[in-house]
């Protein structure tokens, strides 16, 4: 009987817990407010660097982070994006609300393309980014995935950029990009 009385007080202790511990988390999803991550480290070194033929070629350099991952912002049609350099990415990819922001938001319909990201399997719309800068570095007309909200949480710069460039070394924890 006794046993029977403390499993009834414990069952009752947690039965009144679980509505507020699930009011909280509901709150804090409700709240609006978006995980943050470390800001992204600034471009280390970019300069017009003379070339061999005579004309002047523009570098970019990115130092690793902790993790061996280079991130920086990039400019896309004239807004800051904080990007995840990444050369296994097809496409330069962002998120729909970044899309909106880009004013490139796709219709519905738009979301045909069948794409695998680290987060599984999803749908993407391809648009084109009218420019993307990174440092001095600038391209026009750069073809761009966007994905639903959530299967990404930060933009990859991928080879759709990477690829129009006419150099990407890595040595040494840095990333020298040439344009």
């Amino acid at each position: 009987m006794q046993n029977v009385l403390i499993i009834l007080a414990v069952t009752s202790m947690v039965a009144l817990t679980i509505p507020s511990a699930f009011e909280r988390y509901r709150a804090s999803l409700l709240s609006g407010q978006v995980e943050t991550v470390d800001p992204a480290p600034a471009i280390m070194d970019a300069a017009i660097e003379p070339r061999a033929s005579g004309l002047s070629g523009r570098v970019a350099r990115l130092s690793a982070d902790a993790g061996g991952h280079f991130r920086t912002a990039a400019r896309m049609n004239g807004r800051s994006v904080p990007v995840l350099v990444d050369t296994g990415a097809t496409f330069v990819s962002i998120d729909e609300t970044t899309a909106r922001r880009l004013g490139v938001a796709p219709q519905l319909d738009a979301y045909r393309h069948r794409v695998q990201t680290a987060n599984g399997e999803t749908r993407a719309a391809l648009v084109t980014v009218a420019r993307l800068q990174l440092g001095p570095i600038e391209l026009r007309d750069v073809d761009t995935l966007v994905t639903r909200d959530g299967t990404l949480p930060v933009a990859l710069l991928g080879m759709s950029f990477l690829g129009r460039l006419d150099g990407v070394e890595i040595d040494a924890g840095r990333l020298t990009l040439r344009q």
